[in-house]
């Protein structure tokens, strides 16, 4: 039963990244940048990149977490990315920031900042959960394949 609880929250947290960083692939960086301006935390420079870099990673570890391929790495990115949108979203709630939607996935979705500070929250405790529990997270994943076929 907890195994397959696991194997949910595995597959719920790569669903969020994929639908999260496709939905900014498909939509202009430039709009991806304008939400990061809002926030008012990076220098122009960095929020440019982050716009163009970020939507890639966001998906690109949804993908790998949904296949299960480097399983462990993937998970401590994803806590860090979440600990990361927490520590952002969180003093643009604190500093009292006008916006109202936080541009986590793209137009697809309109979240409030208190919203997100939940999902984010949330999606980290189940990334941590999936950390412990290695073994029920390994199932039906590339890495347990090749772990169970080797000599």
């Amino acid at each position: 039963m907890i195994n397959n609880i696991i194997l949910g929250c595995r597959f719920l947290i790569a669903a969020l990244f994929i639908v999260s960083g496709g939905e900014k692939l498909l939509g202009s960086s430039e709009d991806f940048y304008y939400v990061l301006q809002a926030y008012a935390v990076f220098p122009d420079p960095l929020a440019r990149l982050i716009s163009f870099v970020f939507p890639w990673v966001e998906f690109s570890t949804g993908v790998f977490l949904a296949l299960g391929l480097w399983l462990r790495p993937v998970l401590a990115l994803l806590t860090v990315i979440s600990g990361s949108f927490i520590l952002v979203v969180g003093q643009a709630i604190v500093r009292g920031l006008p916006i109202d939607n936080c541009g986590c996935f793209g137009e697809l979705v309109h979240l409030p900042l208190r919203g997100v500070i939940v999902v984010d929250v949330t999606t980290l405790i189940l990334a941590l959960v999936c950390l412990k529990h290695g073994e029920a997270v390994s199932l039906f994943s590339v890495d347990g394949h090749y772990k169970k076929h080797q000599p």
